[in-house]
């Protein structure tokens, strides 16, 4: 494949990513208790939102707040399941093209957020727009401490709303933010300490403000830090369970603890592989609660 169309269609959009922002779009429904063709079409809008925005993101953090900027050892680096940092800084693409990349995906998301606003009602529209607005507070966000709010906003409310208000007029969407927490745990409050981890130094020195940042800077143990987010969120899912916002069943996701630990582990030998390993089980333990969510009923 000609190495800027994969830039395009695979590396700028970072569909690694959907099965956080999907499963999200799909709980929203489940929350709704009604899964219907709209949740589907929501769940496509949504991941073009998702995709688009991590296009934006590549764009802001050259052209913007120029973390991408600068020669290697300067800049963000290059991760194993994420390039997009690179393409500006080798060259591969330009500004422009990056543009309108994010540009055709937003284009394409909000399509389907027209046509389901047009048949369930325009907040479908609003939580789609937010949600690609949310990446323009993400770029800045990384330099006024609510970094890690901006992306749990992203991959937990706002994709949960959009599954629960396609799918029903009316959704429990108070029911719909409690159980959005996990998400926006697992991917972005301890996520992001892990996924800035390689970039600390490098963006430190811009001027970063962001307890993701502090976990690097001040010497603090990457894998107690994420270990304590997960043992928190273990705590809340079972308090979720408790007060049926979840079903029983959904603690079946808890069987991924032991791999989490063990990836923990195998990170402090080779980060890159134990990163890797984390993100996988991460995916696995989401899938797993929206098994036990869809099945536990």
């Amino acid at each position: 494949m000609n190495v800027k169309v994969k830039a395009h269609l695979w590396t700028l959009p970072r569909w690694f990513a959907a099965p956080f922002f999907g499963s999200a779009v799909i709980f929203g429904a489940l929350f709704a208790d009604k899964l219907t063709t709209n949740s589907f079409l929501a769940l496509i809008a949504g991941l073009l939102v998702m995709a688009g925005g991590h296009s934006f993101n590549s764009f802001l953090d050259y052209a913007w707040t120029g973390l991408d900027k600068g020669p290697m050892g300067e800049r963000s680096v290059e991760k194993d399941y994420c390039t997009g940092q690179s393409l500006l800084a080798n060259g591969v693409l330009s500004l422009k093209e990056v543009l309108f990349n994010a540009l055709g995906w937003y284009f394409l998301g909000a399509i389907f957020l027209v046509y389901l606003s047009l048949r369930v009602g325009w907040i479908v529209f609003i939580i789609g727009v937010s949600g690609m607005l949310v990446t323009f507070w993400y770029s800045k966000a990384k330099f006024n401490w609510t970094h890690e709010l901006a992306l749990g906003v992203a991959v937990g409310p706002l994709p949960i709303l959009l599954g629960m208000f396609a799918s029903m007029a009316n959704p429990p969407w108070a029911k719909g933010l409690a159980g959005s927490v996990p998400f926006a745990i697992t991917l972005s409050f301890a996520g992001l300490a892990m996924d800035e981890w390689p970039d600390a130094e490098a963006n430190i020195k811009k001027g970063v403000k962001s307890i993701a940042y502090k976990v690097w800077e001040y010497g603090v143990s990457l894998e107690w830090y994420i270990m304590s987010w997960l043992l928190f969120m273990f705590i809340y899912q079972n308090l979720l369970i408790m007060i049926h916002v979840l079903t029983p069943l959904t603690g079946i996701a808890f069987v991924v603890m032991p791999f989490w630990l063990a990836g923990l582990v195998f990170m402090k030998k080779d980060f890159k592989k134990g990163a890797m390993a984390m993100i996988i089980i991460t995916d696995i333990y989401l899938i797993l609660l929206l098994v036990g969510q869809a099945f536990g009923k």
